[in-house]
């Protein structure tokens, strides 16, 4: 089974050694400065010993190779379509004492009746190990299927992988953060997508500073919305963002 066919028939799938060692401490080092500001949850979902660093690609350029994985964008391109965007990039950061979110779909903002084809695709890098006790991400299998019924708690199951690996799930597959009952912090990286025509989370625009788009490739340009869905639906003044942003 290939990995979009996993992806498809489980809702998840999960790929080991996605980032090496090195990769790992670089980013790390990148997000310890923000952690350091010790902005924790604002509400129960969010996590109140839960801290959370918002707006990655205006942090480091570290972070686009990770946005356009070619393995992410293979499933993207097959669950959203072609022009789809970058939804939100964020780290999640849960230390010990944090409860087990509520389980939900990251794809649940735009309100049309399930079952139905995924309006999403989230990903999930681990810069720590996950494990079943330190907040590993909770997973429903086969949810991606259902109907609006919720899952209870005891239908879900702990991804349990090693640090440098990546999770990529469905947008209709039920999950949450894990309670962390043991005495170190869980580290892992968010990055979501929507289809063309869905509004992000993240307003890249804003969030990413003008001088810094011509440093994007062109892949992560066209992924925040510097680019043009046909036939014209992202124009500036009737021209091509990216014209507009040099004059």
């Amino acid at each position: 089974m290939t990995h979009l066919e996993e992806l498809e028939e489980n809702g998840y799938v999960i790929l080991e050694g996605a980032l090496d060692p090195a990769q790992q401490e670089a980013l790390r080092g990148v997000l310890q400065p923000h952690f350091e500001r010790h902005l924790f949850g604002r509400n129960p979902f969010e996590g109140h010993n839960t801290q959370r660093v918002y707006g990655l690609l205006s942090k480091s350029r570290l972070f686009d190779g990770l946005v356009a994985h070619p393995a992410v964008m293979a499933a993207c391109e097959a669950t959203l379509g072609p022009g789809f965007l970058l939804s939100v990039a964020h780290a999640i950061l849960i230390h010990p004492g944090e409860v087990a979110q509520s389980l939900h779909h990251d794809d649940s903002f735009y309100p049309l009746p399930r079952p139905r084809k995924a309006l999403g695709v989230s990903t999930i890098w681990a810069l720590d190990d996950f494990t079943e006790d330190n907040g590993a991400t909770r997973i429903v299998p086969g949810s991606h299927r259902w109907n609006g019924d919720r899952p209870d708690d005891a239908e879900a199951r702990p991804v349990i992988m090693p640090s440098g690996s990546l999770l990529i799930f469905l947008g209709t597959l039920y999950h949450g953060g894990g309670e962390n009952c043991s005495a170190g912090s869980r580290l892992g990286l968010t990055i979501q997508y929507c289809p063309a025509w869905a509004r992000q989370q993240e307003n890249f625009i804003l969030g990413v500073p003008a001088g810094e788009v011509p440093r994007l490739s062109d892949t992560v340009q066209e992924l925040i919305g510097y680019g043009i869905h046909p036939p014209f639906m992202g124009h500036v003044d009737g021209r091509h963002p990216l014209k507009a942003l040099q004059t």
